[in-house]
């Protein structure tokens, strides 16, 4: 079976994010370990051998920063995917969704793929679904399932379109689609990067100007954290320079991130 992922940028991007620093599990994706999940999924569901169920390709769509980050790049170089970079108009992302589709449907009809993964919420993206299925391509959507306390602006902003999860020809939620690969005997990649859950982290604030909604912090080793305003204790609009802190997170950045984002933060 010959699998090939999509991903709309911005989403996974949000997607990865919410798993860091919103969600439990406390950690970004790992595409290849996402890859592997998806080669799991197929081989379960088909009853082909794992050996045939291979993630023969992978494209990313996004908007082109002017300052992009090198180490996200080397990150998809690593996983095999292909990066897809489209202009900026005053700032703003146009046109993804169209080329994404595009680049979906080329590769799914010319490679040809037995299955296509699409990285999206976007209803939008329904025609195309429509139109593969009709070709017998199956379409598999992956769908954030919110945690309980999870805030209203997470689940706004991750909601996949009901209309797109009834007509893939699967939409398992992440969770579903991750639960294998934390089984005893897994014998593929893990989906998550970074350390174990509740792992902290201590450093020092190097960074923080006035009027600023965000930060840096530099960590024991040398390595630098973006960090938010809503991220650190209740009652300060700003972190001190200088000042001695703990924190979670990955040191792994998200997708489309400079640098990993630091999380609960404690002085001391």
């Amino acid at each position: 079976m010959r699998i090939g992922v999509f991903y709309d940028g911005t989403w996974f991007a949000h997607v990865s994010e919410y798993f860091a620093t919103a969600h439990p599990q406390g950690s970004p994706i790992a595409l290849e370990g996402l890859h592997d999940a998806l080669r799991w999924r197929a081989h379960t569901s088909s009853g082909q051998p794992l050996a045939d169920c291979q993630v023969s390709e992978a494209h990313y769509v996004r908007g082109r920063r002017a300052a992009p980050s090198p180490a996200f790049d080397a990150v998809l170089a690593n996983a095999g995917v292909l990066r897809h970079d489209l202009e900026l108009y005053h700032g703003r992302e146009k046109g993804v969704d169209v080329y994404l589709a595009l680049e979906a449907w080329d590769r799914a009809t010319n490679a040809p793929l037995d299955q296509v993964v699409l990285i999206t919420g976007d209803a939008d993206f329904v025609p195309l679904v429509r139109r593969l299925t009709g070709r017998g391509i199956a379409v598999l959507v992956p769908v954030v399932d919110t945690h309980p306390g999870a805030l209203a602006a997470d689940r706004a902003q991750l909601r996949t379109a009901p209309l797109l999860q009834s007509t893939a020809s699967d939409a398992p939620s992440w969770h579903e689609l991750f639960a294998p690969c934390e089984t005893v005997g897994y014998p593929l990649r893990s989906p998550w990067l970074g350390g174990a859950p509740g792992q902290r982290w201590r450093g020092t604030v190097t960074g923080w100007r006035p009027g600023q909604t965000h930060g840096f912090i530099t960590d024991t080793e040398g390595g630098s954290w973006y960090v938010s305003r809503e991220d650190i204790p209740r009652g300060f609009d700003a972190l001190p320079l200088n000042a001695r802190v703990s924190f979670a997170g990955s040191p792994i950045p998200s997708p489309g991130r400079d640098y990993p984002r630091a999380h609960s933060i404690r002085f001391g």
